[in-house]
């Protein structure tokens, strides 16, 4: 595992770094909410397109995410677009996915953009090509919601997903029991001495809650936080993160 930046924050190396992410529906929810980031401890930001209800109105979206990168200031801003089948809001064909990222990464100065694992490979390989020939940093990610793999099948996706030219890893479970949370950290820390990209490891829900702050212990190299409301089962609050990632630190 080699670490990366983006602008300037090393993933893949110290204390995991902590995303929030924004979740407003509307323009002045979104521009709200990157306020309270900038002045929370976070690291970054990611911008949950599938939240927001303007999606169709491209020059629009294309505004906000300027205006976001101009707020976020020198915390980098991830865009991620989620499909309802990898926990989502929104069902959205490859070819309006392709269309969306395209405009945002020919129009706006973002950090890096999520790519979903499961989306058409010819797709991602031309979304890749063009994310790196514009210096945005691509994250391949992987949601299980149905079912938890094997810790066998969790190395196999990463090392497949790796095979994309991603920058960065993302695989996220859901896990029924401890078995499970033990087998993505066990997962991960293999993965990470076979691949080159960093990689960022979660399961949610209470169970996987301590996956979101030991990363440092099985190498995952980000982990997601809230201000308000949990985009995802069993996440914590920036404050709360911070403060058990640096106990764990020392």
């Amino acid at each position: 595992m080699t670490p990366i930046s983006l602008k300037g924050l090393p993933l893949g190396a110290g204390i995991p770094k902590i995303c929030v992410p924004i979740t407003g529906t509307d323009v002045n929810q979104v521009i709200g909410q990157a306020g309270e980031i900038v002045s929370s401890s976070a690291d970054l930001a990611e911008w949950r397109l599938d939240y927001f209800n303007g999606l169709e109105e491209t020059a629009g979206l294309i505004a906000t995410t300027n205006r976001l990168t101009e707020i976020l200031g020198d915390l980098p801003l991830i865009i991620t677009l989620r499909d309802r089948t990898q926990g989502g809001k929104r069902q959205i064909s490859d070819s309006d996915y392709q269309q969306l990222y395209t405009a945002i990464l020919r129009n706006t100065n973002v950090a890096a953009i999520d790519l979903e694992w499961q989306r058409d490979a010819t797709l991602l390989s031309q979304l890749i090509d063009l994310a790196h020939g514009q210096q945005v940093r691509t994250i391949i990610s992987c949601h299980n919601y149905d079912q938890a793999p094997t810790e066998a099948e969790m190395v196999d996706q990463l090392t497949q997903m790796a095979l994309l030219g991603g920058n960065l890893l993302e695989l996220a479970i859901t896990p029924t029991n401890a078995n499970d949370v033990l087998g993505l950290m066990n997962a991960a820390h293999d993965a990470s001495q076979r691949v080159e990209q960093p990689i960022i490891a979660t399961a949610m829900g209470p169970l996987g809650t301590v996956t979101r702050v030991a990363g440092q212990t099985f190498n995952s190299a980000l982990t997601f936080a809230t201000i308000r409301s949990e985009t995802a089962p069993g996440q914590l609050s920036v404050d709360q993160t911070r403060t058990i990632l640096d106990v764990l630190a020392h």
